[in-house]
């Protein structure tokens, strides 16, 4: 017997999938329990228009993580920070980072998104990779200075 699996199954398949089972199988576990459904035509046609839709909501996406890196590219963001000896006190986050992304370009992205290997706690430039989709990646320069130097100029 063909199903459309409703929910990922281990070993059969991932949600949408069609796939041909035994007929107790079907009719004992997997229907019953809201894991799968007969492969009629309207599930078929159900499940084409499901993934069409699943297609152009991630080419939107990946769109507008394009737009956005292209707005990011070969941008630096300034922070100020109290220092000594050449150190910061304390350390620039990813999150940190993630929110003066959200207040200077309006583009949200998550602190995960940025990806560093550890805090950055040394003045000067850092070049860091902000991950806006699984395909579209982006640098972005970070610039630390100390907290004197504060002009009233635009960070961007």
């Amino acid at each position: 017997m063909d199903v459309v699996l409703k929910q990922d199954v281990a070993g059969l398949g991932k949600a949408g999938d069609v796939v041909r089972v035994k007929d107790g199988y079907a009719r004992n576990y997997l229907i019953p329990r809201g894991l799968a459904v007969p492969a009629t035509e309207g599930a078929l046609r159900q499940r084409r228009t499901l993934k069409d839709a699943q297609l152009q909501k991630e080419q939107r996406q990946k769109a507008e993580a394009e737009r956005h890196a292209a707005q990011l590219q070969g941008k630096t963001l300034v922070f100020y920070a109290k220092t000594g000896n050449g150190r910061i006190f304390g350390s620039i986050t990813a999150q940190d980072i993630a929110k003066k992304i959200g207040s200077v370009f309006k583009i949200q992205v998550g602190k995960r998104k940025v990806l560093l290997s550890e805090n950055l706690k040394q003045l000067g430039t850092h070049t860091v990779h902000i991950q806006l989709h699984p395909e579209v990646r982006v640098e972005v320069t970070v610039e630390i200075r100390p907290e004197g130097g504060k002009q009233g100029g635009p960070e961007t």
